[in-house]
């Protein structure tokens, strides 16, 4: 029986569904899969990517790391430029699993050299867009410079090149996803072709959830890793990565206040559990999309209901044509998140539909020595 409020509650055949579809789009574009878990961040979610024959995964930080290689997972890409400071947990797990880290560019690198002593796989970040960190795909001249200090360090394995197109987030519409795809594989193409004499196993790595739930082609690319995707969001959907019916996790929140002639409610559930993201729909600022709860299952997005504004533990609703006037304080509604990653984060723990509890890593994985 679930009685702290809010909570954020998951529809797992959603989610299962979500993860199937993504696992059967990899396969038949004979590509590896390797899922980015910094979304849900569950062992008994993480669980469910085994039944589609999932083996390898991505992670955000070397606790997520360490969380993970705990209940089996020994094939672990940390998809997050190296951390000097981690480099102690960083050799003692690398000796357990199969790690890979990645490097944005000569000066990460070289602070790892003098630090990093187990044998770790190693990615090169390439920037294709996004504009956040990594290597230019036409530099070259770097990616050589690079690649010769790896090649002067025996425990390192130099794996291949990593990016992430996450400028499609800015996307509006399946054109738009497509044209960044297209645009971000042709100029990974002719950077694997630059490399494929020398590095013939070279591994391209790709992954957001926008162009990976909406390409079929991924000409010239080895494995992708979108994350967002096996839960969606109000993001997603507004981007056009998803349908309605693909989002698999609500914050459950209750009603505390209601202002009919102003169509208006508040409810208990602010920033601090869906933090600060917003996207626009129809050109106004939305901080998630509110639908009604049976105390079981949540329904279709209200018509012209949105959360309009946050503080830290208050949420405002604004609806339209009375379609909330019923509700009084003490009601729940579900409001379906902006960016379901950082509700996660935020929440630390998730129910499904029969009240059974999902653990969350804890903060406190990423500072323990």
């Amino acid at each position: 029986m679930i009685s702290d409020y809010p909570f954020l509650l998951v529809d797992i055949e959603r989610c299962e569904r979500n993860i199937a579809d993504m696992a059967i789009k990899a396969k038949n574009a004979k590509l590896s899969f390797r899922p980015h878990f910094k979304t849900h961040q569950s062992r008994a979610i993480g669980r469910l990517f085994k039944k589609y024959g999932v083996d390898k995964i991505t992670v955000s930080s070397i606790g997520m790391a360490e969380y993970f290689a705990s209940d089996g997972w020994c094939d672990i890409t940390i998809a997050f430029p190296f951390i000097p400071h981690t480099a102690e947990r960083v050799n003692a797990l690398a000796e357990k699993i199969n790690l890979n880290l990645i490097f944005s560019s000569p000066r990460n690198l070289l602070a790892a050299l003098d630090v990093i002593s187990a044998k770790i796989g190693v990615f090169i970040e390439i920037d294709v867009g996004q504009n956040r960190s990594g290597i230019l795909p036409e530099d070259t001249r770097t990616q050589a410079l690079m690649l010769n200090l790896i090649a002067d360090k025996s425990n390192f394995s130099f794996k291949g090149f990593l990016t992430h197109a996450g400028h499609s987030y800015s996307a509006r519409g399946k054109s738009e996803i497509e044209k960044i795809h297209t645009e971000a594989l042709t100029r990974l193409a002719k950077l694997r072709a630059f490399w494929k004499e020398q590095y013939p196993d070279i591994i391209i790595s790709y992954g957001d959830t926008p162009t990976c739930s909406v390409a079929d082609d991924f000409w010239g690319i080895s494995e992708i890793r979108p994350g967002n995707f096996v839960f969606y969001d109000t993001m997603q959907l507004g981007i056009g990565s998803c349908n309605v019916s693909q989002i698999a996790a609500a914050l459950i929140v209750p009603v505390v206040d209601v202002y009919p002639e102003k169509q208006k409610l508040i409810v208990h559930g602010g920033a601090v559990h869906l933090s600060k993201e917003k996207t626009a729909i129809n050109g106004i600022d939305c901080y998630g999309l509110v639908s009604r709860f049976n105390n079981k299952v949540w329904d279709e997005p209200t018509p012209g209901a949105y959360v309009k504004s946050l503080s830290q533990e208050h949420g405002i609703i604004q609806y339209e044509n009375g379609s909330l006037d019923d509700l009084k304080p003490g009601d729940l509604l579900a409001i379906l998140p902006v960016h379901s990653c950082l509700t996660v984060d935020s929440m630390g723990a998730m129910y499904d539909f029969d009240g059974n509890v999902y653990d969350v890593l804890s903060k406190n994985n990423n500072h323990e020595a």
